[in-house]
């Protein structure tokens, strides 16, 4: 059992290592699990001793930023506070107090201006856990939180008019035979590559997000359908010319996209429900492939 556990802890560091993650729960989970999984010895663990992402409440990071910003602000009107008072009291009238004040205030400015450091310092942290929160770990592609936290921000204009807004789901084809025939970890790293792939053919300010298993989903905001059908043409050809090589195995791949057009009223659903239609037309056609449906 103990050369198990090396073996599994080794094989895990390796991969982490090629895949430049560092060794933390966030990031070894999937890794660890799947190896778990090849070993055929997943599914005799408690489950209570594998790996788990470490979850984050939103709401609390939310209080957490409201009260930095609350602290931030209080500590401003401490010192314009102080400074007002300073200006008040004339030299000929009180100079003594006025001295002492100035030293009291040079006191307190030095403690805020340490406390603001702090806090920013604590802000720029939270912003970057808030940020990961909205990523998928293993393929860094937008998660299904940030999918319909962004559509909802769009379509609260979108309830009186068209948008110019592109929706499209991406399935990679036959990916089960991918972990089937060379195992999760390799089924991972084609995840990864393809999303790097896909990331590289679109600007910006377009998004991909991973909503589930080998499904993707792009959001193409503010270009017409023309110009969002060149975007999805490339990706389509693009993939289905590449041929990834993890060890000594060569793998192709292709995928099958539904796209969909924003119509006035549309909600998360009825786009996506759209996109999915045109999907399952894709593949009902010979995959590699995509389809329209407005």
């Amino acid at each position: 059992m103990e050369e198990l556990i090396n073996e599994i802890s080794e094989k895990t560091i390796s991969e982490l290592k090629r895949l430049k993650k560092p060794l933390y729960p966030l990031y070894y989970k999937n890794v660890f699990n799947n190896i778990l999984k090849e070993k055929g010895v997943y599914e005799n663990i408690n489950p209570k001793l594998l790996c788990e992402e470490v979850n984050i409440s939103e709401t609390f990071l939310e209080k957490t930023q409201e009260t930095i910003k609350h602290v931030d602000e209080v500590s401003k009107e401490i010192k314009k506070d102080s400074q007002t008072l300073v200006e008040k009291i004339e030299p000929f009238d009180a100079e003594e107090i006025k001295e002492a004040i100035l030293k009291f205030n040079k006191n307190i400015f030095s403690k805020i201006d340490k406390l603001e450091e702090k806090v920013k310092s604590l802000q720029q942290e939270l912003d970057k856990v808030y940020k990961e929160l909205l990523i998928d770990s293993l393929t860094k592609a937008y998660n299904k939180k940030a999918l319909e936290k962004d559509l909802n921000e769009i379509l609260k204009i979108g309830k009186q008019k068209d948008l110019n807004l592109v929706i499209a789901v991406i399935d990679f084809d036959d990916f089960k035979n991918i972990n089937d025939t060379y195992g999760h970890l390799v089924g991972d790293f084609v995840l990864i590559k393809l999303v790097e792939i896909i990331k590289r053919l679109i600007r910006k300010e377009h998004k991909l997000y991973r909503f589930g298993g080998d499904e993707f989903i792009l959001v193409l905001n503010r270009v017409d359908l023309k110009e969002a059908e060149r975007i999805i043409e490339r990706i389509v050809e693009k993939i289905s010319h590449t041929v990834l090589k993890y060890n000594e195995h060569l793998i192709k791949i292709s995928v099958s996209m539904g796209v969909t057009k924003h119509k006035k009223g549309d909600t998360i659903k009825t786009l996506l429900q759209r996109a999915d239609d045109a999907l399952y037309e894709a593949k009902k056609e010979g995959k590699n492939r995509y389809k329209i449906k407005v």
